[in-house]
């Protein structure tokens, strides 16, 4: 299998559509939002605070805790949108790859049917992978490695999610040179983005927002490849499983 080839061609076929982005793209704009409102709003109340206006510890505390409260908001609503964001694009990716074209309505209508699925897909994991990075990270990279292709299964092959996790192992285990090779390819590309990212973070606002909606079309792009790649690798074991070729 040309992994590079593959990386190459998941570029024009999301420049073609690039709808696939919008999920990933929105999620990460909307919750940069919302995190500039509830800090600002910390920062307003923090400088009322310095000029007197609130100057007891109970009151600091009530200030901190209200801003605990809404960070944690926002990464439990983060959580669930970036979860039906990444169903979205994976069964909009998926679209695309067999008929050269896909939408919103289409993709929002697969991530509903599997959300279920999906979810509980997330959690285990998330839980795994969690545990392995925490025994001296190896075991959390892994079993990042040999779940990758978790979500794409949940989505391609409508598994449930611990069949998703055995065939995302199966799937791995038997092509291990060209999982090896895009599992590296995949983190190198997201490393440039994530640059990128930390480039325009210097900017205030605006250039935050941009280096957030550059992550989103990444994740659009990963989940193109990701679903290309695991099609083929299905395709030569000899058990289909989506599209084996790429239309644009």
């Amino acid at each position: 299998m040309d992994i590079v080839a593959i990386l190459k061609e998941g570029i024009e076929v999301s420049k073609k559509n690039y709808v696939i982005f919008f999920p990933t793209v929105a999620v990460a704009v909307v919750l940069a939002v919302l995190a500039l409102i509830i800090v600002g709003a910390g920062a307003v109340s923090t400088g009322l605070m310095g000029r007197g206006g609130m100057q007891s510890p109970g009151a600091f505390m009530s200030l901190l805790g209200a801003m605990a409260g809404g960070l944690f908001v926002i990464g439990f609503v983060g959580t669930i949108l970036g979860l039906v964001a990444h169903g979205m694009t994976v069964g909009m990716a998926k679209e695309v790859l067999d008929t050269g074209t896909t939408s919103l309505s289409s993709g929002f209508s697969v991530v509903v049917s599997h959300l279920g699925q999906l979810f509980v897909a997330s959690l285990l994991v998330g839980v795994i992978v969690f545990i392995g990075f925490m025994l001296l990270f190896v075991p959390g990279l892994v079993a990042s490695f040999f779940l990758m292709f978790t979500f794409v299964s949940v989505i391609v092959d409508n598994a449930g999610a611990v069949e998703a996790m055995k065939k995302s192992y199966a799937t791995v285990r038997a092509n291990m040179n060209d999982s090896v090779v895009f599992f590296i390819a995949i983190i190198a590309v997201g490393a440039v983005f994530a640059i990128a990212n930390l480039v325009l973070g210097v900017i205030p606002v605006l250039g935050q927002l941009i280096g957030l909606a550059i992550m989103g079309i990444f994740g659009g792009y990963a989940s193109v490849v990701a679903v290309r790649v695991y099609t083929e690798m299905e395709k030569t074991a000899g058990a289909p499983a989506g599209s084996p070729t790429m239309k644009s």
